[in-house]
């Protein structure tokens, strides 16, 4: 499986059932990233993107993540440890910011499992400085 997820200073994910923040750069990001594959999220994460009117492939589901070695998934909404084992790689944009989260994400990166590929900074448009950073399974 390959992941997108996007993380604050301290690996919250959402708060109160809401994603902490939103750029349109990361979505721009995304797109210029899929090639021919499909992005796949729930109708939740849905809402975001689809106000952007891409001509990209977007599957909506509501049972992430599911086993695609193919596609890119961007899950907002979900613990992701329990299935580690399954992921291939990860897509990690940070906000570089503390927000109030009380979802986690939950996989440890130092664990020796993984490695950074990639990293990169950009401006966001809501953002100072969005870190990306491409990780997979050693």
């Amino acid at each position: 499986m390959n992941l997108i997820v996007c993380l604050e200073d301290k690996n919250g994910m959402m708060f109160n059932k809401r994603r902490l923040s939103q750029d349109v750069v990361i979505r721009e990001d995304i797109y210029n990233n899929l090639d021919k594959n499909s992005l796949i999220m729930n109708s939740y994460s849905f809402k975001m993107f689809e106000k952007d009117n891409s001509d990209k492939d977007i599957v909506v589901r509501e049972d992430l993540p599911v086993e695609d070695s193919d596609n890119l998934q961007f899950i907002e909404d979900k613990q992701l440890g329990d299935f580690e084992d399954k992921i291939d790689k990860l897509i990690i944009y940070y906000w570089n910011r503390r927000y109030p989260s009380d979802l986690k994400f939950n996989i440890d990166l130092e664990n020796g499992k993984w490695q950074v590929v990639s990293e990169e900074e950009f401006p966001g448009n809501s953002h100072e400085k969005i870190t990306k950073k491409i990780i997979v399974k050693k």
